[in-house]
């Protein structure tokens, strides 16, 4: 009768050896496949390949960014050209805080405001320097012609990012237009609670008299870090 074949066993001396070096690995932190995680430690409820999302960090702080409300709420009157640009500063409250900015605003006004005087400190004003991180903002901005000589177009402002960038967004479109011949009709107006001097948000309103134009915002940008 013929012998049958004899297979080879495997040492189980080598298999336990094995099975020990990876305990030790895995105890010693190693980070280890799933399934020899679930085979060597069953007991082990510590997620090893899970990953965890961290929430994307603000470059604003806690200030929200632009609100938008849709086109901006100019009537048909305050929509008419009278072809000359012009600005107009509105009267100070009851608490001597600037209250708005009116203004049409042609390519020829463009580039011709001025920057803020240092010795005016609008209501509120601290100083530019951290924490206060405070600006003499323009309601209506520089480069659209607005003073900064004129108390009434200053208000306290954090300078990021609320002077820059947000503000500087909607009046980097406005003279984008203006530069191509365009006219817009702008406001800005500051947003106060109670009796404080700083304005807690500023709303900005911009609308071109052209048939085709692109500018058409209403937004509130909140005065906060």
């Amino acid at each position: 009768m013929a012998k049958k074949k004899q297979h080879k066993q495997k040492h189980p001396a080598s298999l336990l050896i094995g099975l020990i070096i990876l305990l030790g690995l895995a105890f010693a932190g190693v980070q280890l496949p799933d399934f020899l995680n679930d085979f060597l430690l069953p007991g082990n409820t510590k997620p090893t390949s899970q990953k965890t999302t961290q929430a994307p960090s603000s470059q604003s702080g806690d200030n929200p960014g632009p609100i938008e409300h849709g086109d901006a709420t100019f009537t048909q009157e305050e929509m008419k050209d009278n072809k000359k640009g012009w600005i107009h500063y509105g009267e100070y409250d009851q608490f001597d805080r600037p209250t708005t900015a009116e203004a049409l605003i042609t390519p020829a006004m463009i580039g011709t405001g001025t920057g803020a005087k240092q010795d005016i400190r609008p209501p509120g004003f601290i100083s530019g320097t951290d924490p206060n991180n405070h600006s003499r903002g323009h309601l209506i901005g520089r480069q659209l012609g607005g003073s900064g000589e004129d108390p009434k177009n200053l208000v306290t402002l954090y300078q990021n990012p609320v002077n820059t960038p947000f503000m500087t967004k909607y009046e980097n479109m406005v003279r984008k237009a203006a530069d191509n011949g365009e006219t817009i009709r702008y406001r800005v107006k500051p947003i106060y609670e109670g009796d404080i001097g700083m304005p807690t948000a500023v709303q900005m309103e911009g609308k071109g008299l052209n048939k085709h134009t692109k500018i058409n915002f209403n937004v509130t940008i909140e005065n906060k870090k």
